[in-house]
């Protein structure tokens, strides 16, 4: 409960207990002054009506008369007149039904009084001729203070609101402070840093706001620190001084997340360029050497920093080239306008360059990979007849007009087979939730998401068979049941056109759609299309989606979009956690203070699962952990 709220009851607790207080006694007071004030006007018209009698006259008749006038004119509920010898001689008397309309019963219950009487002697000379009893008109003492009672509980009731409006007021400006503070406190617990720059004037709540600038400012400054450490490390670490390009730790840290079964990148090609750098540095020096390592690189990002393409220099003579998904046909054209680029803008002859391209897919492992590039590039020194070697590989394949037909059906007979994969919490053995991925089923052909990928993209139906999956998972009865993410390639989220269509599905299955589907995002969104990812992400929170940053490799000059977007976790290949110790520790600090869970993927063995756990990462993907799953059951 609120402090308002609180203090709100405690005012209307005092002032419950002052209206009551008040009320009462000043009734009471009220109360008995009118019943004085009647028993002393019974007894001055005693007096009165005596005198009267005794002046008129002592025959029956006369008295008679002078109280019949004196019960007209006077307010009383009765007279009596008796002998001397108690014997009743006259009586008259009211109706002493009272109009219950104006006197509730409750009230006259509450406050009833007795006869409010007096008795006189009345006399003439020596001789007394009886006594007369007066008793006063109780309708009048009973509307006069159920009246008094009406007016009464009106003012105090004006009264109190009034004092109880100014208290208000007044509270409200003294603890007005607490709304800042209250907000402040609130934008901490959802990862957001305020500071508040005016301070209140009360010394406690001054105090407090000190207390919470200097905490957020802590918070803040470790948060900048960590940031710069990991700008610091991604260079240091990840980047080659001379070219600029990527440098071998990077290359094999991403080369490991390619070849994962499960990634979107593990099939493509592999461009090796190996120079005589020996050779170079003889005939122009080192400091030319460099200026043409540079523009060698800068060609090398020309026509091929795009996409999920790795750019890297391996070692001093050689730069290797990543082209996930994409065709045989569409390399060879690739290089060969690259071949042509080198020619015309690098000065340097082709004798002292070699270049081999080769075909990778993800059953291969890394190791196996590299031989193969050392097997490639040897060639390419061997048969130097050639300006590019190569590797060719005779595999089965449909034309374009097939993959095209086949595409349509599927995406009209939904021909799609949905794929899970367990992420668990080894501590609970709990699913955290399940990523998705897809294959296709169809009559004569079967293809695997790393075989029809490729395709896909090659046909420009990316998109569609995207935005087609997520429909399903928006309109899927068993998915509503079930925690569910997704994970959107860099080559989707680049492509605007996507929001609007994004938009329609989430209007079109708002009623329907569970709230527990997360939509991961690639950490190289960010880096190549801010903008549009911001877009995007905001139109899940919209409708109420969280999202997440999958294949984080700290490979970004700023991380401030962690703090501003607040991803819900980051999933990161294991090769990442256990390559550097320093960088596992910053990106700790980091999410930590971000609130935001990590997430290893590419666990292939219980052998990682043992390791991991010991540096603190506890929620993991990949194969094993498949198996896993299965052992709790």
């Amino acid at each position: 409960m609120s402090l308002y709220k609180q203090v709100s009851i405690v005012i209307l607790f005092i002032f419950t207990i002052l209206f009551l207080l008040i009320t009462i006694v000043s009734f009471k007071i009220i109360k008995d002054s009118s019943e004085k004030s009647l028993y002393e006007n019974v007894q001055n018209s005693a007096s009165s009506i005596s005198l009267s009698i005794t002046n008129a006259g002592t025959e029956i008749s006369t008295i008679k008369t002078v109280i019949n006038a004196s019960f007209d004119n006077g307010n009383y509920e009765k007279i009596v007149f008796k002998d001397m010898d108690n014997v009743l001689v006259y009586n008259v008397q009211k109706d002493t039904s009272f109009n219950q309309n104006k006197i509730p019963l409750w009230f006259i219950k509450i406050i009833k009084i007795g006869d409010i009487s007096s008795t006189t002697t009345i006399s003439s000379g020596w001789n007394v001729l009886g006594t007369i009893e007066i008793f006063s008109d109780k309708s009048i003492f009973y509307n006069q203070t159920y009246s008094i009672l009406k007016n009464l509980i009106f003012y105090v009731t004006i009264g109190l609101i009034i004092l109880m409006g100014i208290l208000f007021f007044f509270f409200a400006y003294i603890l007005r402070p607490l709304h800042e503070i209250k907000k402040q406190a609130l934008a901490v617990m959802e990862n957001e840093f305020i500071l508040q720059k005016k301070l209140p004037f009360t010394s406690e709540f001054k105090s407090v706001t000190l207390s919470m600038n200097s905490m957020i400012g802590k918070i803040e400054k470790m948060f900048e620190n960590t940031n710069n450490v990991l700008k610091v490390n991604n260079q240091l670490l990840y980047f080659d001084e001379v070219s600029k390009l990527h440098n071998r730790k990077y290359f094999i840290l991403k080369l490991n997340e390619y070849l994962d079964k499960d990634n979107f990148n593990n099939k493509g090609y592999i461009v090796i360029i190996s120079i005589k750098i020996n050779e170079i540095n003889k005939e122009y020096g080192y400091l030319e050497t460099n200026k043409i390592l540079f523009s060698l690189s800068k060609l090398i990002k020309e026509e091929y920093e795009y996409g999920t393409n790795l750019l890297t220099r391996v070692n001093g003579s050689e730069f290797v080239i990543l082209v996930p998904n994409i065709e045989e046909e569409k390399m060879r054209e690739s290089i060969e306008k690259f071949i042509k680029q080198l020619h015309e803008k690098l000065e340097l002859s082709f004798d002292n360059m070699f270049i081999g391209v080769l075909k990778y897919e993800e059953e291969q492992n890394t190791r196996t990979l590299l031989t193969k590039m050392d097997y490639t590039i040897s060639q390419a020194k061997t048969f130097k007849k050639d300006e590019c070697y190569f590797v060719k590989e005779i595999d089965s394949y449909l034309t374009k007009e097939e993959w095209i037909k086949i595409i349509n059906i599927s995406l009209e007979k939904d021909s799609f087979k949905i794929l899970y994969r367990n992420v668990i919490d080894i501590n609970l053995k709990e699913i955290l939730h399940k990523t998705i991925s897809f294959e296709l089923n169809l009559k004569n052909n079967n293809f695997s998401y790393k075989g029809l990928l490729p395709a896909i993209l090659a046909q420009g139906k990316l998109n569609d068979v995207y935005l087609h999956i997520i429909e399903r998972l928006l309109k899927d009865e068993k998915i509503k049941r079930e925690k569910i993410t997704i994970q959107l390639p860099v080559t989707f989220v680049a492509d605007f056109n996507n929001y609007s269509k994004l938009n329609e599905l989430f209007k079109k299955y708002e009623s329907q759609y569970s709230k527990d589907i997360i939509f991961e995002i690639e950490e190289e969104s960010f880096n190549k299309n801010l903008n549009n990812t911001t877009m995007y992400i905001k139109l899940f929170k919209e409708y109420k989606f969280a999202f997440a940053v999958f294949n984080f490799i700290a490979n970004t000059n700023d991380y401030n979009y962690l703090k501003e977007l607040k991803p819900l976790y980051i999933k990161t290949s294991k090769y990442f956690l256990l390559e550097s110790t320093q960088s596992l520790n910053v990106l700790k600090i980091l999410t930590e203070s971000l609130d935001i869970k990590l997430i290893a993927t590419s666990v292939t063995s219980f052998k990682d699962i043992d390791v991991l756990s010991d540096i603190g990462i506890n929620a993991l993907s990949g194969p094993v952990m498949e198996n896993l799953q299965m052992d709790k059951k």
